[in-house]
C-alpha cells in the first residue's frame, strides 16, 4: 500500500493519528507499522505501535531513502532503531523487517 498523501486523506479513511507522539527514547524497538503518509518537507511520516503499546510517530527523509518505509506494507512487524542527536531529539535511523513475521 502506498502512503497516504495527506492528513485529511487519513481522516477520510477513519484513521485518527492524534494519539501518536514523537519518540523520546533511543534504542531498538519492535513495532507494527500502522499507517504512513507523505509530509510537506520531502519526508514520510510513519505511525507505529510499539510492543509495549505506546504509539509513536516518526519521520524519514529523502536523503536516507525514506528508510524504505514507502515500500513496507501497513501491519508489518519491524525492528526500529532510534538514536539521540546532539539536539537531544531521538530520530529514527534504521528500519528492519522482522524475519518470519
Amino acid at each position: 500500500m502506498r502512503a497516504y498523501s495527506s492528513l485529511r486523506q487519513l481522516e477520510e479513511k477513519g484513521i485518527c493519528v492524534d494519539e501518536y507522539l514523537t519518540n523520546e527514547r533511543d534504542g531498538v524497538f519492535k513495532a507494527r507499522l500502522d499507517c504512513k503518509r507523505w509530509g510537506k518537507k520531502r519526508n514520510i511520516l510513519a505511525y507505529f505501535t510499539f510492543e509495549d503499546g505506546s504509539k509513536v510517530m516518526a519521520s524519514a527523509w529523502q536523503n536516507t531513502g525514506y528508510l524504505g518505509i514507502p515500500e513496507i506494507e501497513e501491519g508489518a512487524m519491524l525492528t526500529l532503531t532510534f538514536k539521540r542527536a546532539k539536539n537531544s531529539i531521538s530520530y529514527l535511523r534504521k528500519v528492519e523487517r522482522n524475519k518470519g513475521e
